[in-house]
């Protein structure tokens, strides 16, 4: 009976160790680590800013093209004050678009060079 307990003791202390970390090593996934260079950080930076200021501006735009034409169907009587006021709002929704497109490929420019920095990473920790 004693031989049985220390038996048992002994294949728990010896391999419960290794049993734990299998399995937290297939619980936690792991990510792969991008360093960048300051240079490259401040530029990928400059462009996330960038996106940002053109989707502010979108959204300003969207409201003002959302502005006037709610003042253009207010003035249905003026076909000229109506026409104006949709000229401006299709303006606006105009501008919104080119700061949409062009938040756009900020955000591409951005998602470029992290990936391409990630490729670069990957293929340097392969040569090691």
């Amino acid at each position: 009976m004693l031989a049985l307990f220390c038996a048992t003791g002994f294949v728990l202390t010896h391999y419960s160790p290794t049993l734990f970390e299998r399995r937290e090593q297939v619980e936690t996934p792991t990510h792969p680590v991008l360093t960048l260079p300051i240079a490259g950080t401040k530029d990928v930076l400059w462009h996330l800013d960038n996106a940002l200021a053109a989707q502010k501006e979108t959204s300003a735009a969207l409201w003002r093209a959302q502005d006037w034409t709610d003042r253009a169907l207010s003035s249905l009587d003026d076909p000229a004050l109506t026409a104006r006021r949709l000229q401006l709002a299709r303006s606006a929704s105009r501008f919104a678009e080119a700061q949409s497109d062009r938040a756009q490929r900020e955000l591409e420019i951005a998602n470029d060079i992290l990936t391409e920095r990630s490729n670069n990473e990957t293929a340097n920790n392969r040569k090691r």
